[in-house]
This record gives C-alpha cells, sequence and structure tokens, in this order.
C-alpha cells in the first residue's frame, strides 16, 4: 500500500463520517444505499472504518438491524466496545446528525475526500517509482502510474453505464416475444393514459392560472392511482394542510358537496356514502407530507426511505413555485428545482408530478388558452419536464350553457407521443374531474361504491 501523505495535508472530515454513520444508526434501512457509495475504507478515522465494516457484517446476516442498541451488543460479542467506544459513542454519532435527510451530501463529502486521499497515495507512489527505477524501465513506470490513477479514476465512473449491444439485446428480446412496452401509470383518464404519459423516471408539470382546479385535478389522479391501481402515492403539499386535502378527497370521492361536507349537513344517504369512501380511503397506500417549505434534501430522504420499503409508484408535489433553494436568482432557482425534481424522477424510477402556476399572459388573449411560453419564471421547467398539461375552465372566465362543467387539458409537451387538448368534465360540487364521453356528453355522477366502474 502506497505511504501515508503528512496528516496535516491529508484531506477528511470526521463530523462528515459521523453523521453518515449516526444517520444509519438513526434509520438502518438507509445502510444498502450508503454502502452502494462507500466503503470501509472511505472513512478515514480508524474507529468509523471499524465500525462500518461491523455494520456491514450486520446487515449481511440480517438486513435493516444496524440500530444503536443491536450495534452496541455486536460490539460486545466481538469485544469491539472499548475499541469503537461502546454505546456512548453510538449515541454521540446518532446526536451529531442534524437531519437524516441530508444524508446524501454527507456521503458525497465523505466519498469526494476519500478519492482525494486515493489521489495523494497514487501521486505518491508514481513518485517513488520515479526515483527508484532506472532510465531503461520508463515504460514500466509509465505504465502503474497510468493503472494507479485509473483505479482511483474508476470511483466516478458510472456503474449504471450499459453497453449498446446489452441494451439492444434486451429490447429485441422483448419485441420479438410480443411484449408490451410500459405505457406507464394509468391515471384512470382515458386520454390522458393513451397518450403514454406518468412513465416511471418522468417529472409531469401540471400548470394552470389561480383557481382552475390544480390541486383538485392531482387530487382526482392520487384517487385513481391509489384506489383503482392500487398504487403507492406520496403527496407533498406546500399550500394546503391535510386533513383538507383529505376534506376534499373525502368529498369527490363521495359526491358530496363540499360546502355540506365543511358544514356537516349530512343526510342519512350522504353518512352512508361517507362511510363507504372513508373505508376505501383509509387503506389507501398514500402518505401526504404538509411541510410549508420541505428542502429538495428533504423531498429526496423521505421519497427514497418510501421506495425503499416499496412504498412509492408516484409523487405529487402542489406546487413547485413554492419549494426554494439557495441561488443567486429566483430563475436560476426554479431551474436548480426543476432539474432535481427530474433527478428525484430518475434516481426513484417513479414519475414526479409538480403542479405550477402560468402567469397572466393567458389572461389577455381573446380566448384564454394557455401556451407552454405561459409557465412562470423559468424556461427550465418546460425544457426539464417530459409531459407539461395545461389547464383551463373557460367557465371562469364567463360561464355559458357551452362551456358550462367543462375543463380542457392541452398537452403541451409530450416526450413519448402526440400532444392536443381533450375535453374533462368538472364538477364544482365535488371539486371532481371525469372523463367526457365521445358524444360530448358529461357522465353522471356514480355512487362511490362504483366509483371507477
Amino acid at each position: 500500500m502506497a505511504e501515508r501523505v503528512p496528516i496535516e495535508r491529508v484531506p477528511y472530515d470526521l463530523a462528515a463520517e459521523m453523521c453518515v454513520l449516526g444517520s444509519i444508526l438513526r434509520d438502518p434501512r438507509c445502510l444498502p444505499e450508503v454502502a452502494a457509495h462507500l466503503g470501509p475504507d472511505d472513512f478515514y478515522g480508524p474507529r468509523h472504518r471499524r465500525l462500518f465494516q461491523v455494520m456491514e457484517e450486520m446487515e449481511k446476516r440480517s438486513a435493516g438491524h444496524c440500530d444503536a442498541v443491536s450495534v452496541a451488543h455486536e460490539e460486545l460479542r466481538l469485544e469491539l466496545a472499548d475499541e469503537l467506544g461502546g454505546a456512548a459513542y453510538l449515541q454521540e454519532l446518532m446526536a451529531a446528525v442534524p437531519s437524516i435527510a441530508f444524508l446524501e451530501n454527507h456521503v458525497r463529502i465523505v466519498r469526494d475526500l476519500a478519492i482525494k486521499r486515493a489521489l495523494l497515495d497514487a501521486s505518491a507512489h508514481v513518485q517513488r517509482l520515479v526515483f527508484s527505477t532506472e532510465e531503461d524501465e520508463i515504460g514500466m513506470v509509465v505504465e502503474q502510474a497510468e493503472t494507479a490513477l485509473y483505479q482511483v479514476g474508476d470511483r466516478l465512473v458510472s456503474k449504471n453505464a450499459e453497453s449498446m449491444r446489452e441494451i439492444v439485446d434486451r429490447q429485441l428480446e422483448a419485441l420479438l416475444a410480443g411484449k408490451q412496452q410500459d405505457g406507464g401509470l394509468q391515471t384512470g383518464f382515458l386520454e390522458l393514459d393513451d397518450m403514454h404519459g406518468f412513465r416511471p423516471g418522468d417529472l409531469i408539470v401540471l400548470a394552470a392560472r389561480p383557481a382552475m382546479g390544480k390541486t383538485a385535478l392531482a387530487l382526482n389522479l392520487l384517487e385513481r392511482v391509489a384506489l383503482k391501481e392500487k398504487r403507492a402515492v406520496l403527496m407533498f403539499s406546500l399550500e394546503m394542510p391535510c386533513d383538507q386535502l383529505v376534506m376534499r378527497l373525502l368529498s369527490s370521492h363521495a359526491r358530496i358537496d363540499h360546502s355540506s361536507l365543511r358544514q356537516g349537513k349530512l343526510s342519512p344517504e350522504f353518512r352512508r356514502r361517507l362511510t363507504i369512501s372513508g373505508s376505501a380511503l383509509r387503506g389507501a397506500r398514500v402518505h401526504i407530507d404538509e411541510s410549508s417549505q420541505p428542502t429538495l434534501a428533504e423531498i429526496r430522504a423521505k421519497a427514497r426511505r418510501l421506495k425503499r420499503d416499496g412504498q412509492l409508484d408516484l409523487i405529487i408535489v402542489d406546487y413547485l413555485q413554492l419549494l426554494q433553494a439557495k441561488a443567486e436568482s429566483r430563475q436560476t432557482e426554479i431551474a436548480l428545482i426543476s432539474r432535481t425534481l427530474k433527478s428525484i424522477a430518475r434516481d426513484l424510477k417513479v414519475p414526479v408530478m409538480a403542479l405550477a402556476q402560468l402567469n397572466r399572459k393567458a389572461e389577455e388573449r381573446s380566448d384564454h388558452r394557455p401556451m407552454l411560453s405561459d409557465l412562470r419564471e423559468s424556461g427550465a421547467i418546460e425544457q426539464d419536464a417530459d409531459l407539461v398539461l395545461l389547464l383551463m375552465r373557460e367557465e371562469v372566465y364567463g360561464e355559458t350553457e357551452e362551456n358550462r362543467d367543462k375543463a380542457q387539458i392541452y398537452v403541451a409537451k409530450n416526450r413519448h407521443g402526440p400532444t392536443g387538448d381533450f375535453t374533462m368534465r368538472f364538477d364544482k360540487r365535488f371539486m371532481r374531474f371525469e372523463n367526457f364521453t365521445q358524444q360530448g356528453q358529461d357522465q353522471p355522477a356514480p355512487a362511490p361504491a362504483a366509483a371507477f366502474e
């Protein structure tokens, strides 16, 4: 092994190492994720290096059991308590973690510093080769120097890279076998499903002017995906508390006028419907986070935790412009937010739907039709999104017999299929969107027991 660089020049951060280990102790389920990026030798502190080895060995025997009590008992069994600090140091590690939401950042810090140390070790090794070999051995020196640096560089090469041969072979096998390609998550809205939206890894943007029904449509999608498709949904509601969201869900699913529900005016039939809907929603795999200002790191961490537990098929963010990130300008900030949401979708292989506001330009047009350029504050949203849906209800600007209870969805961008527009039925009493029949007639509102028949 190469000689160690003098300690005053060695890059390391024991605090970051403590945070990584403390995060594992606080939530042992994240150990496989950490182990995918770090090995024991990446920890500079000898105690941290040995402790991570103990945790990895425990994980191999029994996944998800590296809590502080279990690790303390393992240290005693291995007679390592004095060397590693025992239960007291484990508690110190847990106390050092400001929030498990920052685990990704802490892992990156530890990994990057480990790579820097490896580069220093490799350069020291090259220097020794240069001064200890004869002139006629220069070819061997260059070869060994390249090998040493390539080994460090391998840490930065994505393990997910595939050759064209592998990709083509996999696709041909599926196509020739007649296997249907993944059309994405089914939403229950026929025209939208025909356009192959909501694929794993996609960023979907649902944009509209205020009071058009963005949140109502998002909740209808959540309801259909969770109840009909039996999928797991995580919703971040930055604008509305979860109690109000559930009230809307109950009103929509039970077909009870929202105002009557809020005022407690429930007939025996309404009570029956409410009981049926409540029972259905209670069994749904839905998590709602009502934090008013969650960071992007917190969103990623919460989503990853649910994904690890098999509890995540769709993420909804209401709404994008309420998120914040550190940047020199609002436009750069929005660009960072949209890029991060896209990254979350790709990394976790789930669709992410972000609601967004449109600017006032649509209201200045005679037909009020929204356009892609109306997205507020940044063109980066348009660039990062795989599917952009623009919602407009003409009756908001002036109700007529022709536009009553109708909503228009404009598919302004679609990486996987056609663009265009289609009409939906919107029932203001229940704040519920429904499919529109091909004959142009509104569908009747079914009873909650047959909500998706």
